[in-house]
């Protein structure tokens, strides 16, 4: 339910991933463009994807339609037989005509980029042959993410396949081969952010081959590949799916499209007249607009969309959370409920919360990630399990980012702890995914104001011994510098404190009132999204002047640093082992940095002052649109292999991992989830654009979940 943190960089991208490599455009010894949305679409989904036949995949996915005009494959010969990929795409589209339901419609966008699906990394998709079912409003571009209902990406010859034939090794990290793959997954995920879907289907044409795949939240589905010249699949494919429910399609119907919106519920919801749908969550039912949250955006995960609502019932406005929670995680209602048998101050009370239910029984469940026999999930595989699962919670909060006053900002800071430490103290319940996106600022009707610590679903039980996933859980940007090791260890409170820590230095640096430059203030928030564990050691271990123009705030940001930067100091002749090791176990309890909030907020001076947030200024220091040319190994490779050497250092302890969008604890879509920061997570961009723009997300997509 986190609104995304604003991302200091120009958009160029929340949702996508664990960790941006720079946006540059590198370059090959032979001069040869890199699209960096497909390298990096190609890196988010490592390790998720499974292995079916085309039989199997039709069984399974699409049941049986209605009697099947006969193939002429002579028509199909004569695609593959083209020497040039333009050359296939009217082909193919006269060919596979006649096995459409009618008002269905295949449409050559090769050359028609939808302006309204850069959703990854700002790169608008163009897939060479789009479907619709319904046909196009008037004046709409040719490329509508909004409304496809599948894709076909076609490439002249099995060479550039996204996949292998190795049963160990799915995906051909062969840069053409990694480029099909992220090409493909940059359109799901276009699907996805700009519907309600529960799935998605695509086709991959190779020359006289193909493959048909299948996306969900959990990762994709792919067949083995088919000679479609010489079998019925893609022509069965394409009969069955335009043949089936909606709900069969991967359409998600629980998002109902209202009519005879009543006039209140527009103006609580300020949507005049745009679309206003209707939800269900468990007995109850909300209106809702355009969610808040951007971690949909990711390809895989939680997918998480939270939206302003109105109960049906009662027009009181509230927040309803759509999320694909994991799998063995306790669910967010579960662990709100548990927190409020403790009266765990600075939490939203529940509305409604549960799994969705299937429309046309009632009973099965929303799910991805469960695969039947026949199916095969390579070893390393980190695929996820999710369920669709709906919360509804009282607050209409705002970001922590949009303070009154640094004086507000420190007492909801104080509050949040305050939630945080009732819930480790009294309920044995640990957050674990601490970020600026999970702590709200609410405002009462009398005008004064609360902080509020959301989004549990990541949180642990104290009594929770089991390990439950193979990576790590977290905002990349305030998960804890000793967390960001190859080698995992067990994560302790002290950890969850600096994630506070780290959240109030970079709300200060990018929203409160101070004399960094704006280049200064690039390279300081830099330092959140870069990579192992160094640069967040910096953070917490030197004082950096940031000259704050509060004095309240500097006096005690200065008390903090001092306290915190023990904890990365080495023991040294100047200070007592007993006063080093005093000095760092202070830090895994919440009452010194509590107490030191507290003593801060009594000033009535800090109280009176009016320094509300600022939308500060980062400038790059890279040249605008900075072109590299790659070495033998490409900034892509490098940071390639540093997530394998993550992976497989993990799996080595995989008694010791957490979660994607998880984290490290003796212990994914998407929090990357992220699943998701994220999320969950959430575009952000990468490193390399220039130029100056205000405070918009963390420099890395917040969705970025992973160490």
């Amino acid at each position: 339910m986190s609104t995304t943190p604003p991302n200091p960089l120009p958009l160029d991208l929340e949702t996508p991933t664990h960790r941006r490599v720079p946006t540059v455009f590198p370059f090959s010894s032979l001069g040869l463009h890199v699209e960096t949305a497909f390298v990096e679409a190609a890196y988010e989904l490592e390790s998720k994807f499974t292995l079916v036949s085309a039989k199997r995949f039709l069984a399974k996915h699409l049941p049986a339609a209605p009697l099947m005009p006969v193939v002429n494959y002579a028509e199909f010969k004569e695609v593959a037989m083209k020497g040039a990929e333009v050359e296939m795409y009217e082909p193919l589209i006269n060919a596979l005509n006649p096995f459409l339901k009618d008002g269905w419609s295949l449409v050559n966008t090769s050359n028609s980029a939808d302006p309204s699906s850069a959703f990854f990394l700002n790169h608008a998709i163009k897939p060479d042959i789009t479907v619709y079912s319904k046909p196009s409003p008037p004046n709409s571009n040719l490329c509508r993410s909004r409304d496809m209902e599948t894709f076909i990406e076609l490439k002249v010859d099995s060479t550039l396949d996204a996949f292998t034939a190795d049963l160990h090794i799915l995906e051909n990290t062969a840069g053409e081969g990694r480029d099909s793959r992220g090409q493909v997954i940059t359109y799901f995920s276009a699907m996805q952010a700009a519907q309600f879907r529960t799935h998605g289907f695509g086709v991959l044409i190779l020359g006289k081959n193909c493959r048909l795949l299948r996306h969900t939240h959990s990762g994709i589905e792919v067949t083995t590949p088919f000679c479609y010249t010489e079998t019925s699949y893609l022509a069965d494919f394409f009969w069955r799916l335009s043949h089936a429910s909606p709900a069969t399609r991967g359409i998600d119907e629980t998002f109902e499209l209202a009519t005879d919106v009543p006039s209140d519920v527009r103006t609580l919801l300020e949507v005049g007249n745009s679309e206003v749908r209707k939800v269900r969550a468990q007995n109850r039912e909300f209106y809702v607009t355009e969610p808040f949250t951007r971690s949909h955006h990711y390809p895989v995960g939680r997918g998480t969309r939270c939206f302003v609502a109105v109960d049906c019932q009662t027009r009181e406005k509230c927040v309803l959370k759509d999320t694909w929670r994991v799998h063995g995680y306790h669910p967010e209602g579960e662990v709100y409920e548990k927190l409020h048998a403790v009266n765990t101050r600075n939490i939203p009370n529940i509305l409604a919360a549960g799994d969705v239910v299937n429309l046309d029984d009632n009973v099965g469940q929303h799910t991805c990630g469960f695969y039947p026999e026949g199916w095969h999930v390579p070893k390393d595989s980190t695929i996820r399990q999710h369920v669709h699962y709906r919360i509804v919670l009282d607050v209409v909060g705002e970001p922590i980012t949009s303070f009154k006053s640094t004086h507000e900002f420190t007492r909801c800071i104080l509050n949040a702890l305050e939630a945080h430490c009732d819930a480790v103290t009294k309920a044995s319940v640990t957050h674990r995914d601490v970020s600026a996106g999970n702590i709200l600022i609410v405002r009462k009707r009398d005008g004064s104001s609360f902080g509020c610590l959301i989004d549990w679903e990541l949180a642990k039980y104290g009594d929770d011994k089991d390990a439950r996933a193979y990576e790590k859980i977290g905002t990349h940007q305030f998960i804890a510098a000793r967390l960001c090791r190859d080698i995992p260890v067990a994560r302790t409170n002290g950890d969850e404190l600096e994630s506070f820590m780290l959240v109030m230095l970079w709300v200060i640096a990018g929203y409160a009132r101070n004399g960094l430059s704006a280049t200064d203030r690039w390279d300081y928030l830099l330092q959140f999204d870069a990579p192992g564990r160094i640069p967040k050691e910096n953070l917490t271990n030197h004082s950096q002047d940031l000259q704050l123009s509060s004095p309240h705030l500097e006096n005690m940001l200065d008390i903090l640093m001092g306290g915190w930067k023990w904890r990365y100091t080495k023991l040294s002749h100047k200070i007592s082992e007993k006063d080093w090791q005093d000095a760092v176990d202070r830090l895994e309890s919440h009452a010194w940095m509590m107490n030191t909030l507290q003593e801060a907020v009594k000033s009535a001076d800090w109280e009176a002052s009016l320094d509300s947030a600022v939308n500060q200024e980062v400038k790059s220091r890279m040249p605008a649109r900075s072109k590299k040319r790659k070495s033998q190994f490409s900034e892509y490779d490098m940071s390639n292999k540093m997530r394998k050497r993550f992976r497989w250092s993990g799996l080595k302890k995989v008694h010791q991992i957490g979660d994607e969008e998880d984290g490290v604890e003796s212990d994914d879509d998407d929090k990357v989830d992220d699943d998701d920061k994220v999320d969950d997570d959430d575009g952000g961009g990468g490193g390399g654009g220039s130029g100056a723009s205000k405070m918009k997300e963390p420099l890395v997509n917040v969705v970025a979940k992973q160490c």
